[in-house]
């Protein structure tokens, strides 16, 4: 990618979407690819998206995993789900290398569409979601695969956790673990395919300096809001993700 033959106007809005997508991951876990992702895309592949915001988004979720430590005994509840994902992010980095997303992002806008319908009108229904039991399994394998094919599987991780009724620290904690290990899979996979120049390391190590600041003032910000707050913040991050993914479907 040649940054010089990019509009000033169009790199300002990446780093205004790298910089609101880092804030909100900082205080809730999620929000950095799906803001980062699609903005990166104005200007180069979704192949080369989802490559440059590999290692900002492990930095902003191992400093995730770092600061909110003690909620590391949570994780033991939710082992079949992180195994699955972590086999299913070595897969999607190939079909990432291989074929179109358009498939994966079908999919992730009728499962969160699903989950939107059944939060506002029939929660009882919710637990579906939540994977317990064998479920895990097929839940897990599939939010991997589609981070490693596109680089966001928040549609699925998100409402997988959001169903328990965690803190927002809680929460923060266990869906940037799983972001960190379904990344850690990603890389693996992308040296192997050798999807890493030097110029597209070069560049993510760049974005990953506004993404760590952000996410730090982020993280300062969680004991600023309440669970009700919380909870009207993640709601308004899936409907967002969710009129992303159709307005990328639809275009």
């Amino acid at each position: 990618m040649d940054l010089s033959l990019v509009s000033p106007a169009l790199l300002l809005a990446v780093f205004v979407a790298i910089t609101l997508g880092a804030l909100l991951k900082g205080m809730t876990g999620l929000g950095l690819p799906i803001f980062a992702v699609p903005a990166l895309a104005m200007i180069t592949s979704v192949e080369e998206a989802v490559v440059l915001m590999v290692f900002p988004g492990i930095g902003a979720n191992l400093w995730l995993v770092i600061s909110h430590r003690k909620y590391t005994i949570l994780l033991r509840d939710h082992l079949p789900f992180l195994a699955a994902g972590f086999l299913g992010g070595l897969l999607g980095t190939w079909f990432l290398y291989a074929i179109s997303d358009r498939g994966l992002k079908i999919f992730l806008v009728i499962w969160l569409g699903l989950y939107l319908l059944t939060y506002f009108t029939n929660r009882s229904s919710l637990k579906f979601f939540g994977g317990k039991g064998l479920t895990a399994y097929p839940l897990g394998f599939a939010a991997g695969t589609i981070q490693g094919a596109s680089g966001i599987s928040a549609q699925i991780v998100a409402p997988y956790y959001h169903v328990r009724g965690l803190t927002l620290r809680a929460y923060a904690f266990v869906t940037a673990f799983t972001f960190l290990l379904f990344s850690m899979a990603q890389v693996t996979a992308m040296v192997n395919f050798d999807l890493f120049t030097p110029e597209r390391l070069q560049l993510s190590l760049f974005a990953l300096v506004p993404t760590l600041i952000f996410t730090r003032v982020g993280i300062g910000l969680t004991g600023k809001i309440s669970t009700s707050t919380f909870n009207r913040i993640l709601l308004v991050t899936f409907i967002l993700m969710e009129a992303k993914l159709m307005m990328d479907i639809l275009r």
